[in-house]
C-alpha cells in the first residue's frame, strides 16, 4: 500500500522529518531482564468502613470515581455466609442497599489466532479486554488444560492483541523452545488486565523463582522489539490472577512468600510501590492474610478491598496519594486540534503522526517511540523536546489502529497521548 502520490502537506512533512530529526533509533537496554520498581518503605493505611448492623464480616468490591464504595457485608465467617449489600459514603456512612454496580467487562474474544513460532503455542487463552477491543491473556505452550487453572504450572507468555496489530507475543523471553536465547525452559507471564493504553498487568516468573506481578509497556525492554516488563510486586508462591491496572497505570495485587499471609499492595510509576494494610497489622504476621485489594477507580486512585481490624474482617478504603506527574513529560499527539479519530490516505497507507511534548524541568536526552497499532514501533533519540515534530510510518493494510506516542526522560519518566486512525484502501 506504499503510495507516495500524497498532498502537499505530506511532502512538505517529509522534507521537514529528513531535515530537522535524527533517525529512528533507540538505546538497547543492557540487562536481560526486567527492572525492579524501587519499592516505597511506606505503607498506606486502611481505613475501616465497618459492617451492617448484626453482621460481622464485610468486603468492599466498587469504588466509583466520586468515592462511593459498595460491597457486600455477613453474617458470620463462613464462607457460606449470606450477604447483604453495603453503599457507603464519607458523609452517610453504611447503609444497607437492594443491589451494588458491577461494571461491565468488555467482552473477550471466543478464541484467537495463535501467532507464528518460534515457539509453537498451544492455544491462545484471552484473560482480559479493554473498551477498545484490545485484549491481553497467555499464549500457552504446556499446561494447557481447559477449563484454564490459573495455578497450574507451565509454560506461557503474556501477550497483547488488537484488530490492527494481531496476537503479539510480549515477553522475549523464548526458553529452550525458540532461540536464539537459549534460556532455561518454564519461563511464564500472564496477562490478567488492560488498560485504555493498552499497558498490561499481570504475573511474571520462570522456574527458580516465585510469580511476581509486572506492569507491561511498549517502551524498550531486555528484548527491545518485546516491550518493557516492571517488576512491581515481591515474590509470591501462587499466581493469585487479582492484579489489576487501572487508566493512570496504578496497579494493584497481591505480595507474600507465604500462601497463608500474603498483603495487597498498590503501585504507580509516581509513586513506587507500597504496601495496602490495616492499622497495627504487618504484612507477614501469624493471623493469616492482613487484607486484600479488590477493585479500583479506573481514573483516580482511592482503592477498596478487606482488611484485618481488632473487629474482624471488614471493608476497607485505602486513600492513595493523588497522581503526582507534573515533572513527567507531557506529550500532544494531536498539537493542532480537530477530530479524535483521522480518516487518512483513501489511496494508500503513508502516514504521519505530528506530537509535540514538554517538560516542567528538561532532563535529556528523550526517547521518542511511537506504537503504530499494527504491531509496530519507531523511536528515535533527541537531545531536546518541545518543537512540533514527526515521525512516519507505512501501513500495509488498511484498517484502524490506535496510535499512540511516548516520550520517555533520561530517568525513565515518561508521557503518553494518542490518536485513532483510519487508513482506507
Amino acid at each position: 500500500m506504499h503510495n507516495r502520490r500524497h498532498t502537499s502537506l505530506a511532502v512538505a512533512l517529509a522534507l521537514f522529518v529528513a531535515g530537522c530529526d535524527t533517525p529512528p533509533t533507540g538505546p538497547r537496554a543492557d540487562a536481560r531482564r526486567p527492572r525492579l520498581a524501587a519499592a516505597s518503605a511506606t505503607a498506606i493505611l486502611a481505613q475501616d468502613l465497618g459492617v451492617l448492623p448484626g453482621d460481622v464480616r464485610s468486603e468492599a468490591t466498587y469504588v466509583t470515581e466520586n468515592g462511593t464504595v459498595y460491597g457486600r457485608s455477613f453474617a458470620s465467617n463462613s464462607e457460606d455466609s449470606p450477604a447483604r449489600f453495603f453503599r457507603w459514603t464519607s458523609s452517610g456512612g453504611m447503609v444497607q442497599v437492594g443491589s451494588i454496580p458491577q461494571l461491565p467487562a468488555p467482552a473477550l474474544p471466543a478464541s484467537l489466532p495463535v501467532p507464528a513460532p518460534p515457539p509453537t503455542w498451544e492455544r491462545t487463552i484471552p484473560l482480559a479486554a479493554n473498551a477498545k477491543g484490545e485484549v491481553t491473556g497467555l499464549l500457552c505452550f504446556t499446561g494447557c488444560e481447559e477449563p484454564f487453572d490459573p495455578t497450574s504450572p507451565g509454560t506461557a507468555h503474556a501477550f497483547r492483541y488488537s484488530a490492527g496489530a494481531g496476537v503479539r507475543d510480549i515477553d522475549g523471553r523464548f526458553g529452550d523452545f525458540g532461540e536464539p536465547f537459549g534460556l532455561e525452559p518454564l519461563w511464564m507471564s500472564r496477562g490478567w488486565s488492560i488498560n485504555r493504553w493498552g499497558h498490561v498487568a499481570g504475573a511474571y516468573s520462570d522456574s527458580d523463582n516465585d510469580p511476581v506481578v509486572f506492569f507491561w509497556t511498549p517502551l524498550p525492554g531486555p528484548v527491545e522489539e518485546f516491550g518493557q516488563f516492571v517488576l512491581v510486586g515481591g515474590a509470591m508462591s501462587v499466581d493469585f490472577a487479582d492484579m489489576q491496572v487501572n487508566d493512570v497505570d496504578q496497579v494493584i495485587g497481591r505480595v507474600g512468600g507465604q500462601v497463608s499471609d500474603p498483603c495487597a499492595f498498590v503501585w504507580r510509576p509516581d509513586l513506587g510501590r507500597r504496601e495496602l494494610l490495616s492499622p497495627g497489622v504487618e504484612c507477614q504476621n501469624d493471623s493469616g492474610s492482613p487484607g486484600r485489594a479488590l477493585a479500583q477507580q479506573i481514573e483516580g486512585t482511592l482503592v477498596v478491598g478487606w482488611a484485618r481490624f481488632p473487629d474482624g474482617l471488614h471493608a476497607a478504603l485505602w486513600r492513595v496519594p493523588a497522581l503526582s506527574r507534573e515533572a513527567f513529560p507531557k506529550v500532544d499527539a494531536n498539537p493542532y486540534g480537530g477530530r479524535d479519530g483521522l480518516t487518512y490516505l483513501s489511496k494508500g497507507g503513508w502516514y504521519f503522526q505530528l506530537y509535540r511534548a514538554t517538560q516542567a524541568s528538561p532532563a535529556g536526552p528523550y526517547l521518542e517511540l511511537v506504537d503504530w497499532g499494527d504491531g509496530t514501533t519507531s523511536r528515535r533519540t533527541r537531545a531536546r523536546i518541545g518543537a512540533i515534530t514527526s515521525q512516519n510510518h507505512v501501513y500495509a493494510r488498511a484498517g484502524t489502529y490506535w496510535v499512540r506516542v511516548y516520550v520517555q526522560d533520561a530517568q525513565g519518566r515518561w508521557g503518553v497521548a494518542e490518536r485513532k486512525v483510519t487508513v482506507k484502501p
